[in-house]
């Protein structure tokens, strides 16, 4: 038998009492121990449902959500919309349709803001990284799934529609569309964050341009080596291949034509003859780039 005996004071909540256990098959009363000193205080559980931790052990403190940045969730959303606004009216309206070369509209802006979107958040979330390679790692496979993402979404050239040879393409694949070129965007603003900004507090001009300086001086270098290639790189003649129809009612063919554009020259900012399209030519190959630019769907008058 177990005997409880509890001295209470009315009207005080907390407990005084001793606590003394009797564990014996008898009457046998040198086995009495006491199971608390006399003036030991009996405290109740806390209302938690939780059980209490035991005496020791270190209580895990709880993990918060990382807050939210409301006026990047907004500007994020008016990017959305604008986006989904020049997709689906650029054609009704040139002035919001991307420009067929020079010039800017509206719908240019779209795929900067995402830049930029990402380039803020990455500053924000990789702003304190205890572990730089699992860090890294994180942000590699980020990537990686957007690039994916953007292969499957944007490759394009399905073919063989009810037929046995219904698929993709892989010889005409676009590799490179807009959320490929975020992915890389990402990855490399995700690489200069982690790795190239120094732990120093802020708390002056002079300590900010510290804290950034290497990140500061690979922006330069990238930009001068773009602005470099843009107006510095031999670009020479090219050639590419067009469907031809030569075709009589006697005798129908289709046949295939080449067309030769003259460049040699440097510094062209055209659409024929500029850097950025013999770069994209030698490494992607032609049969990979975009064929359809969305453009085309605006009557341009000349």
């Amino acid at each position: 038998a177990i005997v409880l005996c509890i001295r209470q004071q009315q009207e005080i909540p907390k407990m005084d009492a001793t606590v003394v256990a009797v564990a014996s098959d008898g009457d046998d009363g040198d086995r009495r121990r006491p199971l608390l000193q006399t003036g030991n205080e009996i405290l109740p559980y806390p209302e938690s449902p939780s059980r209490p931790q035991p005496a020791g052990a270190d209580a895990k403190p709880e993990q918060q959500k990382p807050q939210r940045v409301a006026s990047l969730d907004v500007f994020r959303g008016l990017t959305v919309a604008m986006m989904i606004l020049v997709d689906d009216a650029g054609g009704a309206w040139p002035g919001i349709n991307h420009a067929p070369w020079f010039g800017v509209t509206v719908a240019d802006f779209v795929m900067p803001a995402f830049l930029f979107i990402i380039g803020v958040s990455a500053a924000l979330v990789f702003k304190k990284t205890p572990n730089k390679i699992a860090t890294t790692k994180k942000a590699a496979f980020r990537a990686i799934k957007l690039f994916i993402l953007g292969v499957i979404l944007q490759g394009g050239y399905i073919h063989g529609r009810h037929k046995l040879t219904y698929g993709v393409d892989l010889d005409h694949i676009r590799l490179l569309g807009v959320l490929q070129r975020i992915a890389i965007g990402y990855f490399l603003a995700a690489i200069s964050e982690i790795w190239l900004v120094n732990n120093t507090s802020v708390d002056s001009p002079v300590s900010f341009v510290k804290k950034y300086f290497v990140e500061w001086i690979m922006a330069i270098m990238i930009s001068a080596l773009y602005i470099g290639l843009v107006f510095g790189l031999y670009v020479p003649n090219w050639e590419f291949t067009v469907q031809t129809s030569n075709s009589t009612f006697s005798n129908p063919s289709n046949g295939v034509g080449i067309k030769t554009i003259q460049c040699g020259l440097r510094g062209s900012l055209g659409p024929p003859c500029n850097a950025v399209g013999f770069v994209d030519r030698v490494l992607l190959g032609e049969s990979h780039l975009y064929k359809n630019p969305v453009y085309k769907r605006t009557k341009v008058l000349i």
